[in-house]
């Protein structure tokens, strides 16, 4: 019975040895996970800022090829009207 007793004392020690051991790895990767999660919220909000430059930056190149579309058929309207306006003056 001693010798019985003896074997479930060494069992439960080695049971609560091993609890506090997987009990400290539990803590390691919860923290671990906390971290990862940080992580990945801050690179959440970094691609939504990221997805926010470039759309705002889409509408900025869009506005400036409709500038320039406008600024290259005023540029050939006042060709047109200043060969318009040579012409007359030769004619003279």
């Amino acid at each position: 019975l001693e010798e019985e007793l003896r074997t479930m004392d060494q069992a439960l020690k080695s049971l609560m040895a091993s609890e506090e051991e997987y009990s400290t790895k539990e803590d390691k990767y919860e923290e671990e996970i906390r971290l990862l999660e940080e992580k990945l919220k801050e690179a959440e909000t970094r691609a939504e800022f990221a997805e926010r430059s470039v759309a705002k930056l889409e509408k900025t190149i869009d506005d400036l090829e409709e500038t320039l579309a406008s600024a290259k058929e005023e540029n050939v309207e006042i060709h047109q009207t200043l060969d318009e306006t040579l012409l007359e003056l030769n004619n003279l």
